[in-house]
């Protein structure tokens, strides 16, 4: 019983430190760029993609994805509405179902070979959608 319960505290204590479980860590402090194609500020590699999500706030982002790894795209759309579309095929959009009805759509965004793939997002309340670009290596 005792082995248990150290088993479930280490568990926690790595969930909680942020060591394994896997989970996306949140994007860090400037690691946008500015603009679409941008370099993300720092010596002219954009910020690597791998394991974040990505919302509709992200616009202008560009990052970097080799291939085989994945990021994901979360929205706040209707079940119906708009989709968002990808320009260049170094990076496939692929929708993931919502079981658990929370109001948000969601997509993995997978890296396939080299090149770079902007993807555009809906926003209802304007006509300019969001923009992120993914170079693949």
């Amino acid at each position: 019983m005792a082995d248990r319960r150290l088993v479930c505290l280490a568990a926690l204590a790595l969930a909680f430190t942020g060591c394994g479980g896997g989970e996306a860590r949140p994007p860090q402090k400037g690691t946008h760029a500015s603009g679409a194609g941008g370099s993300g500020g720092t010596g002219g590699t954009p910020p690597p993609a791998q394991g974040r999500v990505l919302t509709g706030a992200d616009d202008g982002f560009a990052g970097r994805l080799t291939v085989g790894q994945t990021a994901r795209l979360r929205l706040p759309l209707p079940e119906g509405g708009p989709e968002p579309t990808a320009e260049g095929d170094a990076v496939l959009l692929i929708r993931i179902s919502n079981v658990t009805g929370t109001g948000h759509r969601e997509w993995e965004l997978r890296a396939v070979h080299p090149g770079t793939t902007r993807i555009r997002i809906p926003r209802p309340s304007t006509p300019t959608p969001s923009t992120l670009t993914l170079t693949v290596t």
